[in-house]
């Protein structure tokens, strides 16, 4: 099974429309296709597609782009500050930052996903993630095993304390949310999550 196959079953209907672009504009998006080895048209519908289901929410939902290095320090250092302060127990300061930077996420995740997609359920979270991670860059996979369990993989390589951290993102995604049990395990850059979806 293809990735978005369980979302998407029915083919995308297309029309035929003209724009004028500035000849500079053209040629940039023309030598980026040809870069890419694919056609001018398949990638004005990918930037369209990407700004139509993301970007145009972005301003609105508060998001901002941070380079991947800051993302992958900011954590080490707060456990790192932790440390050097007097925090003793650190295996447990880490669970419970983790724990609490999941719920945050996990709370915000709410109106950002109303916002975009007008309901509020497992499957529209699952969608709204996946734009996301495809704007961000994040590698991530969905497939479905033989005996009908949804495969997540998601490569973020940002280290062992945000596998921990997406790991109990999903958990209360796919528990708290979706009233399913998930089973995760990860490495200090991958994430993976086997469950099964009610129809």
């Amino acid at each position: 099974m293809k990735e978005n196959e369980v979302f998407d079953n029915k083919p995308s209907k297309t029309r035929s429309i003209t724009f004028r672009l500035e000849s500079s504009v053209i040629e940039e998006l023309q030598f980026e296709a040809d870069y890419r080895e694919t056609s001018l048209n398949v990638l004005i519908n990918q930037i369209l597609r990407r700004y139509s289901n993301w970007e145009r929410y972005e301003n609105k939902i508060g998001m901002i782009p941070i380079p991947k290095i800051i993302l992958f320090s900011v954590m080490d250092q707060v456990i790192k500050s932790g440390a050097e302060n007097g925090i003793e127990d650190m295996t447990k300061f880490k669970e419970s930052l983790v724990k609490d930077l999941a719920q945050i996420a996990f709370n915000f995740l709410k109106d950002s996903v109303l916002l975009i997609k007008k309901n509020y359920n497992l499957l529209s979270v699952l969608e709204v993630l996946e734009q996301y991670m495809k704007v961000i860059g994040i590698n991530s996979d969905h497939r479905m095993d033989d005996d009908g369990r949804h495969i997540y993989v998601i490569q973020h390589k940002l280290g062992e304390v945000w596998s921990l951290f997406i790991k109990e993102f999903l958990i209360l995604i796919f528990e708290n949310l979706g009233k399913v049990k998930v089973e995760i395990s990860s490495t200090p850059n991958t994430t993976v999550a086997k469950v099964f979806l009610n129809s």
